[in-house]
């Protein structure tokens, strides 16, 4: 299928499929037609694309995603790199909570000290 209809079907832009491919995450096959030659991206590119966009909406970035989704492409992603990967994801993420939470406190802190009439 060419790039609009892969792009409609896995619900982004046909830039994001691009970028997509140009980083290596997704391929395509070249597709003569006439003095032109298009990409052509099956069904299981368009699962891949979907898959990244879940990966991402949970914090994966997509420098992260480039050596995995090698790996899941050729079908090598098993239950224990996964394990590793979402781990190793969680506890950022956890982490990241934590200085969020750290600083939300240093500013209630601090608001609070504004919020007392000067003497």
């Amino acid at each position: 299928m060419l790039i609009s209809e892969a792009a409609r079907k896995a619900g982004v832009s046909r830039d994001t499929v691009r970028l997509y491919t140009r980083l290596g995450l997704v391929s395509c096959e070249p597709r003569p037609a006439g003095s032109r030659t298009y990409a052509d991206y099956d069904d299981d590119a368009v699962e891949l694309i979907k898959n990244i966009k879940i990966a991402q909406s949970i914090g994966f970035s997509l420098s992260e995603l480039v050596p995995v989704a090698a790996v899941y492409v050729a079908g090598q992603l098993d239950d224990g790199m996964q394990r590793i990967l979402l781990e190793d994801k969680l506890a950022e993420l956890e982490e990241r909570r934590r200085k969020l939470e750290s600083m939300s406190e240093f500013l209630r802190s601090k608001l609070s000290d504004l919020a007392r009439p000067a003497t």
